[in-house]
């Protein structure tokens, strides 16, 4: 591994209670991901004489072709069985290296993975992606999932992205903009979906204050929101809204069959092919209209009742997106990171509710979890969905917060 970083990081409380479970894992990492190598590390692997690790290291690290630097100088070649697994990986689903070499000599990406990794100036941030199966039920399950801790952390200096201030702010504005916006997600007597319109409106004004190159308006945004929540005039324009189930179910469909179909290991087409079923699709063809707002209709009540022992679990997704996508100073401006947040809340959820509704019996608290990290795997963190979420959202009509409102 390259150079690290030892620090006290600021985490959810769940993310300082994770281990990785190794061969007990349903849906081990190393499953259908391309295992990136440093120029380094690739050096390493191939010049080591462990006689066991070897000859596999010879077979399975290879040099990219057209390798752009050195942080992606090589990959580790995946086998070709039906979960696509690592070449490195043991009978009993234990990285050989790691065995062998020990943790030190574990490539960045393997060493960094499900760990997300911000530095604001000289504090570190990290939270987990819940594409990790453990890391799902850790965030989603436990009600204090999202107290906030220091842990002592390493990591490789590769894997930490430093936030710089953008749009003209200065790094304090930055820092209470993201506060501010995760006290109004933890905000649990009001609903979550109420919670996000307000959040919408505000990231609607951030944008406009930004794209018209006028940072010093930000503050006073801030100041104006929190009196709003202290008052409750943020959330009065939001009472009494109902769901739109049937645009729910028509568009969260729409947007979750994007793009071209990726890799997915059995444990994941096991579980979104239950979805499937339940909201009647005949293979990959969508049913008819009526049919599908039924199902959706139907998964909707049963999803309401498998979560009355988990009644965070959306809130706790939810939060964890923010954390992970360094909301609303990501890649893009605030209102186009916030759709991405409503689609991806809304593409999880209807995962859940075509479940729930393949079933008579309600869904288990880990059913629920190990459905919405099937879906993390497939439709937050697959590169081919990624694309082509960002090509629809390049439409006008995603402009229009009343089209995102509608999702939830």
């Amino acid at each position: 591994m390259s150079l690290t970083v030892t620090d006290t990081m600021l985490m959810p409380t769940y993310a300082s209670r994770f281990n990785c479970i190794g061969g007990d894992c349903e849906d081990t990492c190393c499953a259908g991901w391309g295992v990136t190598l440093d120029e380094e590390t690739y050096h390493r692997y191939r010049s080591c004489s462990d006689p066991l690790l070897a000859p596999k290291l010879q077979e399975h690290v290879q040099k990219y072709k057209h390798s752009k630097s050195s942080k992606d100088f090589g990959h580790i070649k995946l086998r070709d069985d039906a979960c696509r697994s690592c070449g490195l990986l043991s009978d009993k689903k234990l990285c050989l290296i790691q065995e062998r070499l020990g943790e030190e000599a574990l490539s960045d990406t393997c060493a960094s993975y499900p760990r997300t990794i911000f530095r604001f100036g000289e504090l570190h941030q990290m939270t987990l992606t819940l594409s990790c199966p453990e890391a799902a039920r850790l965030a989603l399950l436990a009600e204090d999932a999202f107290g906030f801790v220091g842990k002592e952390q390493t990591a490789s200096l590769a894997f930490i992205a430093p936030v710089e201030p953008k749009f003209g702010l200065t790094q304090a504005v930055m820092e209470d903009t993201q506060a501010l916006l995760l006290q109004v997600l933890r905000s649990q007597d009001v609903p979550l979906a109420d919670r996000l319109r307000v959040i919408g409106r505000f990231c609607e004004r951030l944008t406009d204050s930004i794209e018209r190159r006028q940072p010093a308006a930000v503050a006073p945004l801030l100041q104006e929101l929190a009196r709003d929540l202290e008052s409750g005039a943020a959330m009065a324009p939001f009472v009494g809204m109902t769901e739109a189930l049937d645009v729910q179910a028509h568009v969260a469909t729409s947007l979750s069959l994007l793009g071209a179909e990726s890799f997915q290991s059995p444990h994941v087409q096991r579980i979104l092919a239950l979805a499937r079923d339940g909201l009647g699709f005949e293979g990959k063809h969508l049913p008819p209209g009526e049919v599908l707002v039924a199902a959706y209709a139907r998964g909707s009540e049963r999803l309401k009742r498998a979560m009355e022992p988990v009644p965070w679990l959306f809130e706790h997704f939810v939060l964890n997106e923010a954390l992970r996508t360094l909301f609303p100073w990501g890649l893009e401006n605030p209102k186009r990171q916030f759709a991405t947040l409503v689609i991806r809340f809304a593409t999880i959820r209807l995962i859940l509710v075509g479940r729930a509704a393949s079933q008579e019996a309600p869904l288990t608290p880990l059913e629920l979890a190990e459905t919405v990290q099937a879906a993390c795997r497939r439709y937050v963190h697959d590169a081919h969905y990624a694309r082509n979420l960002n090509q629809v959202l390049s439409g006008a009509r995603w402009e229009d917060l009343n089209l995102l409102f509608s999702l939830l």
